[in-house]
Formats: C-alpha cells, sequence, structure tokens
C-alpha cells in the first residue's frame, strides 16, 4: 500500500500553491502607505491612484497556522495506523498461506479441511484487498479537509481586507508561484497567521465550552 504522506504532501502543496489572486475592486486608497505599490491605475473617475497589493507567504502559513498542523498531524496518525493494521494482517496472511502450502504439499490436508482454509485465506485476501478503499476513503476525505482550509483561509483574507483595501494580495512561496521578487513592506503574512490562529483558538474553545462535563 503506498504511503499516503506523499499523497497528503500532494494535496497540501495543491493548497499552498493555489494562488489567492483575491480581487476586491479598484477601491479607492486612502492614501499611499508602505503596503502600496508605485503602479499607477486609473478609478473609476478616471483619477490616477497607486495599486494596493500585498502578499502571503503559504510556506510561513503552512508551517505557523495551528489548525493545518493539527490535521496534517490528524492525517498522519490515521495513514500510521491504517499501514500498521495492513502490514500486520499482511504479515498474518503470509504466514497462513505459507503453512497451508506446506501442509498441502505434504499431503497432510483432507479436501474438507482444503476447501476450509481457502475459504479462510481468501476471506482474508479480500480484506487486504478492502484496505486501498480505506486508503482512498483517507485520500478522499483529506482532499475535502483540505478545501475547507482553503476556504476559510480566503474568507479571513477576504475579511482582513474589508479595513485594509487592498487591490491584489497574492499568495508567495518558494515554488509554485509566478513571484520571482516582493518587498518585505508588502508582507502581511504575519497577520494573516496571527489572526487565524487566533480564530482557531476561539473555535475551539467555543467547541470546548458546548461539550458535556
Amino acid at each position: 500500500m503506498k504511503n499516503l504522506s506523499t499523497v497528503f504532501n500532494l494535496v497540501l502543496l495543491v493548497l499552498v500553491g493555489v494562488l489567492f489572486w483575491l480581487y476586491f475592486g479598484l477601491k479607492k486608497s486612502s492614501g499611499g502607505d508602505s503596503s502600496s505599490t508605485n503602479t499607477s491605475v486609473s478609478d473609476n473617475a478616471g483619477k490616477d491612484r497607486l495599486l494596493r497589493i500585498a502578499h502571503v507567504n503559504v510556506d510561513t502559513l503552512n508551517a505557523k497556522y495551528q489548525l493545518m498542523l493539527d490535521f496534517k498531524r490528524e492525517v498522519e496518525s490515521s495513514e500510521n495506523s491504517l499501514q500498521a493494521e495492513y502490514q500486520s494482517k499482511a504479515t498474518t496472511f503470509q504466514q497462513q498461506y505459507t503453512a497451508y502450502m506446506q501442509k498441502k504439499q505434504a499431503g497432510a490436508l483432507s479436501q474438507v479441511d482444503d476447501e476450509k482454509l481457502q475459504r479462510e485465506l481468501q476471506a482474508k485476501k479480500d480484506e487486504l484487498d478492502n484496505f486501498q478503499t480505506k486508503r482512498d476513503n483517507l485520500v478522499r476525505q483529506t482532499d475535502e479537509h483540505n478545501a475547507k482550509i482553503l476556504d476559510i483561509v480566503r474568507k479571513y483574507v477576504a475579511d482582513y481586507n474589508k479595513k485594509m483595501h487592498f487591490d491584489y494580495i497574492l499568495a508567495n512561496a518558494q515554488s509554485g508561484t509566478n513571484i520571482l521578487y516582493s518587498s518585505d513592506g508588502l508582507d502581511i503574512t504575519k497577520d494573516i497567521v496571527s489572526g487565524l490562529n487566533l480564530q482557531y483558538k476561539d473555535s475551539l474553545q467555543k467547541v470546548s465550552a458546548v461539550k458535556p462535563q
């Protein structure tokens, strides 16, 4: 059975490699600041203003967003558990099959016992084959949860931008983006990670508060 961590990493790469490219309309800027570019654009009234762009470092987001870290641990735990169970059953199956073949070759099995052991071995093989379905289900659940995390990040960034009024917020990473250079003055990663972690902490506290004592 393939190692699911590889699949998880690929899925996570899709998540963090997606460009947010959140376009919030060419809103009027309150004036130039350290987060504004020097690119001049025209608003609906035909007046020139600075195009305001910021970026989020998704490598840092992956490393410090607690929801993502907790989810990754859950996936790895489920993967390890599934892998260990599969390995245990596969070893048992191999041992039983070897013992069966030795008895069969030695002529030590009656027809009734032979048929019984064959049915038992087939049932165990079917159980092993079913692990692929379990793995596929885990991959599907990982995909779905990744999509939910990405949706949470997008919504938070959108809410964050209601106050900041950036025209574009880009996703920046060591790989997976087309950004070759970005100014530190345009980096809002710290604010985004801090806000997301606070939001996640609040959600955990609310869940804990409604659980029966």
